[in-house]
């Protein structure tokens, strides 16, 4: 009897451990897939589309400042892409701001137009930015966008009449640019804006210390070739731009 038994008991042993098995491999990869839907993107700004035109404002934030962030009275420069998918040039003429504060409140403030170091590459548009541009890729020269501040010859690499700016929150550097402007998005094209590109924004006279876990709120204004207007950012949940992380990781405090 025992001789005739061994054989199913053998084979009922295998089935149960395969099973075992394949039950643990499920729940093992179920587990995987469940913490990588979790991981965020490396890229820390906030995007948004104009409603019913293909505008994209991408990556935008403010600039980091030290981990102690922005002291009241201070500059916050700004960084951004503009892509435009459209068939016709689009015109950025204006951003209204506001400082979030941690008690909800949105203090407003003045944003201004601010000569860059000129020193970024090119910015190109893809084939869908509503996918997700990666900013920054050097390909062909795109026309760089016009304001009503002061010329600088093309091409040139330094920033033309003011020094280089810096997001330091202990000076805040004169606005060499007007509260209007106008930048030009060319169809099919961006523009990047930041300290390193030839024009960047700038929010300046913070009415309260911004810290790194605050934000500020922004509107872009733009205007259409066909002289229609249209924002980016007033629409529910509003625009609230984050502070950047630093670049590089900071130092260990030193043990006392």
């Amino acid at each position: 009897m025992t001789r005739w038994n061994r054989g199913p008991l053998a084979v009922g042993g295998l089935a149960v451990a395969g099973a075992l098995t394949a039950t643990l491999l499920s729940a093992c990869g179920a587990g995987q897939i469940a913490q990588t839907a979790g991981i965020q993107p490396g890229v820390p700004g906030v995007n948004a589309q104009a409603p019913g035109r293909l505008v994209f404002v991408r990556n935008a934030t403010v600039d980091y400042a030290g981990p102690k962030g922005y002291p009241k009275g201070a500059s916050a420069p700004l960084s951004f892409w503009v892509f435009n998918d459209g068939q016709e040039p689009v015109n950025l003429v204006g951003v209204t701001g506001a400082q979030v504060t941690l008690d909800g409140r949105a203090l407003p403030v003045q944003v201004t137009a601010l000569s860059g170091a000129a020193s970024a590459s090119p910015c190109v548009s893809p084939r869908s930015p509503s996918a997700g541009p990666l900013p920054g890729v050097s390909a062909s020269a795109s026309p760089l966008p016009s304001t009503s501040g002061p010329a600088k010859p093309s091409g040139s690499a330094s920033a033309s009449a003011s020094p280089s700016p810096s997001a330091s929150p202990s000076a805040s550097p004169s606005p060499t640019g007007a509260t209007s402007f106008t930048m030009t998005i060319p169809s099919s094209g961006c523009v990047e804006l930041s300290a390193r590109a030839a024009q960047y924004l700038q929010v300046g006279a913070l009415p309260e210390p911004l810290g790194n876990q605050q934000a500020v709120r922004a509107v872009f204004q733009f205007t259409a070739s066909d002289g229609q207007n249209f924002t980016i950012g007033d629409q529910n949940p509003p625009l609230d731009l984050p502070v950047a992380p630093p670049s590089s990781a900071l130092p260990r405090p030193s043990a006392t």
